[in-house]
């Protein structure tokens, strides 16, 4: 049994990863042909820099792409095997059905192992590198949006024009709200903002504290202040939840909830860092009934295209069901696993009647 078990491990893991690697090739291509609308004249982002650009956000595309390759390439391997009268002769040997799945299974969970390490640890550097890439090409400074971005701090709400690195903010502006007085209580504003150590050097400083018997206002060429901006959310809010890590959006969903603000959108996507991986079960789960089943007959085209059918539809279907559970208040964990959970109910109803 050993024997059969490596042999169908060996012939799986080759066209699981054959597929993966043309996949993500061909997406790395469209992205490559999109990026080319962003090389400019005058900027050093041209030809070269957009194909180096994709490079860096490679990992992202392979990780992306994973689960579907896996439902593709295990269609294949398996509907190979079927097709040569391989899984016949398994069976014939002992080898049921049952234990086929089960093989079939255990690669898939250290399949999905190796996918959470990648969009974990690999995923988050790539694609902050390549961004960063980008930017210093184009000779842009970062920057949130046309009207900057807002932070919460405990009783501080702070205003960023723009943002150039963890350490250089563009007007700066930090208003503290005092409840005995039933307002704010002090704004202060700084033309610039760099980080010197634990503490923020700012320039041109304008200190205005507020209190019923009028305003006092004093002015700075430079001041020297700690703990203005909070550790580590500087740098979180200049990327999206995607290019976060598990840990680093734990983070963030804590800092957060400390603030009593909204964390809908940021736990989606924590939850997504481990059905993604998981999903991958989930293509193999699907995939054995269509090898074992009504489809053991079908070529390795129709095997293709029934494999790229059922992926669009779970894609499609995760990111309805994620956009309208944030819509309509559904707890992210249920928006993140019930695509999981609904395609795992199909596959087990299909591979139940298979014989």
């Amino acid at each position: 049994m050993k024997l059969l078990v490596s042999y169908l491990w060996k012939n799986l893991l080759l066209s699981i990863l054959m597929t993966w690697l043309s996949l993500s090739l061909l997406f790395a291509l469209f992205d490559f042909l999109a990026e080319l609308g962003d090389t400019k004249v005058g900027t050093r982002y041209g030809v070269l820099q957009a194909l180096l650009y994709v490079v860096y956000s490679l990992p992202r595309t392979l990780y992306e792409n994973f689960p579907y390759a896996a439902l593709i390439g295990s269609l294949m391997g398996l509907g190979n095997l079927a097709a040569n009268s391989e899984i016949t002769a398994m069976r014939a040997a002992g080898f049921s059905i049952r234990q086929i799945v089960l093989t079939t299974l255990k690669l898939g969970l250290v399949l999905s192992l190796l996918a959470f390490a990648l969009g974990e640890w690999v995923v988050p550097r790539a694609e902050a590198y390549a961004e960063n890439f980008k930017i210093r090409s184009l000779q842009q400074e970062l920057s949130i949006s046309e009207e900057g971005v807002w932070l919460k701090n405990g009783k501080q709400l702070i205003h960023i024009d723009k943002v150039w690195s963890e350490a250089k903010v563009d007007g700066l502006a930090i208003y503290e709200v005092d409840e005995q007085v039933g307002g704010i209580s002090r704004i202060l504003k700084a033309a610039h903002a760099e980080r010197q150590g634990e503490s923020w050097q700012l320039q041109q400083v304008v200190d205005q504290y507020l209190s019923k018997s009028g305003v006092e206002l004093a002015r700075h060429e430079q001041l020297m202040l700690k703990d203005i901006l909070p550790s580590k959310i500087l740098s979180l809010a200049t990327v999206t939840p995607e290019q976060l890590a598990a840990r680093e959006l734990a983070e963030f969903i804590q800092h957060q909830r400390d603030n009593a603000l909204n964390t809908d959108r940021f736990e989606l996507e924590y939850w997504k860092h481990f059905t993604t991986p998981l999903s991958t079960l989930v293509m193999l789960v699907l995939a054995a009934p269509l090898v074992f089943g009504f489809q053991r007959n079908a070529g390795a085209g129709q095997r293709i295209f029934i494999g790229i059918l059922i992926g669009i539809s779970y894609l499609l279907l995760d990111r309805i069901i994620g956009r309208t559970g944030l819509v309509y208040g559904l707890p992210p964990l249920l928006s993140a696993i019930l695509p999981m959970l609904l395609f795992s109910a199909l596959g087990l109803l299909m591979l139940g009647r298979v014989r």
